[in-house]
């Protein structure tokens, strides 16, 4: 089995500069149906890919990475990159590299919406939908509000087309963010009137903290 997820893992990360075949992604998805260990399986795999010199490789990566989270069984690639986020280390690419920018505003989403999974429990992409809407304070909604402002946050900092010339890998990469960002958006819309909604009951701390996290 190993050998194969390799296989798949590679041919999705080539060099050439195009966005990975579906034929492979959908072979790394069903790996994600083996919970924690089909995950890990494709990490391992992936190490390599991840921490290469060449941006086309790793930027590839971190698109299966993405599509592993919005598209395979639910919060399991979340859940072990909450608990290992060491395993989504890349190379250190720096702003006067070809998409180095690029790479790691997206890396850095990536994991950011690890932790917010990590400190909430929730896929906000997957699952958000509705729940700070209906939250109450003593339930968490200023945590809640919070773990998604900064998903949003580190999302707007993924301006890929910009600065670089665009292609397919990084059409790809905005198509995806695009999608998560209209979601998000969403979200903290609902978190946002939820909590000037009730902060008029409140604390003064409650409303600092609300304002501070709101604004």
């Amino acid at each position: 089995m190993s050998g194969s997820f390799e296989k798949s893992v590679k041919g999705g990360t080539k060099i050439k500069l195009a966005a990975p075949k579906s034929k492979y992604v959908e072979h790394i998805l069903v790996a994600t149906h083996a919970g924690e260990a089909g995950v890990a399986e494709i990490f391992r795999a992936m190490q390599n890919r991840l921490r290469d010199s060449t941006w086309t490789i790793v930027f590839k990566a971190l698109i299966i990475v993405h599509l592993m989270i919005r598209e395979g069984e639910p919060n399991v690639t979340l859940k072990y990159l909450a608990d290992s986020p060491s395993k989504l280390a890349i190379s250190n690419f720096s702003d006067v590299q070809a998409q180095g920018t690029n790479i790691r505003h997206y890396y850095s989403y990536v994991l950011i919406r690890a932790k917010a999974f990590r400190d909430t429990k929730i896929d906000w992409v997957r699952e958000g939908q509705g729940r700070l809407k209906k939250q109450t304070v003593d339930k968490g909604l200023l945590r809640e509000t919070e773990a998604v402002q900064s998903q949003v946050n580190a999302l707007l900092k993924c301006d890929l087309l910009s600065n670089e010339p665009e292609n397919e890998i990084t059409l790809t990469a905005f198509r995806l963010l695009t999608m998560d960002l209209l979601i998000l958006f969403g979200i903290m819309n609902e978190g946002t009137i939820n909590v000037l909604g009730k902060g008029l009951g409140q604390t003064s701390s409650f409303k600092a903290k609300a304002f501070r996290t709101l604004f």
